[in-house]
């Protein structure tokens, strides 16, 4: 009756084996295919560079300036352009403004993103319903998953940067956008 309270399980010396090969197959994949899936991302990898060289390095009234008329022709509060406005001292006054550059390139490129890809994606869906039953599925599944999981697999083929973090960001951001 030790079934009915232990659960069956695999014994250790295979579920070690099984854990190795699993390893060694994804070493194999990343060795073989690893060059050209960065070479893929190489582009976006240009792209987030010279955005946050941008933001870095240009001087700091201009890009207040420009992130406040962002704010104003998104918003056309106010309101809102004050509190950025007030916002993004405060973050300059205490030490912070190459980080929140930073964070704020990484935005604006997950953005320009999602609209090159979101947008003709999202048109292609409304004029087809068998690309929709396609998508909409893959989307249902990824939407209920935390966007560490997404990655997982990106940090696995193109170890850690700015890159898979821009992609982990990204599409957790579409996920929400599209539920």
């Amino acid at each position: 009756m030790e079934w009915l309270t232990s659960f069956p399980h695999m014994d250790d010396t295979s579920l070690t084996a099984l854990k190795k090969a699993i390893d060694e197959g994804f070493r194999a994949f990343t060795r073989a295919y690893g060059d050209g899936i960065e070479a893929i991302f190489e582009p976006l990898q240009v792209f987030l560079i010279h955005s946050e060289r941008f933001m870095t390095r240009t001087p700091w009234p201009v890009v207040l300036l420009l992130i406040l008329a962002v704010a104003w022709v998104a918003s056309r509060s106010l309101k809102i352009v004050a509190g950025a406005a007030v916002t993004l001292l405060l973050i300059g006054y205490f030490g912070m403004w190459d980080d929140t550059m930073k964070t704020i390139s990484m935005i604006f490129v997950c953005t320009v993103i999602a609209i090159v890809v979101g947008l003709p994606l999202g048109i292609a869906m409304s004029r087809s319903d068998r690309l929709r039953g396609l998508v909409n599925p893959v989307l249902d599944v990824m939407q209920t998953m935390p966007s560490f999981v997404y990655l997982i697999p990106v940090v696995m083929l193109l170890g850690i940067g700015k890159v898979p973090g821009l992609i982990a960001w990204w599409s957790t951001r579409c996920l929400r956008s599209s539920g």
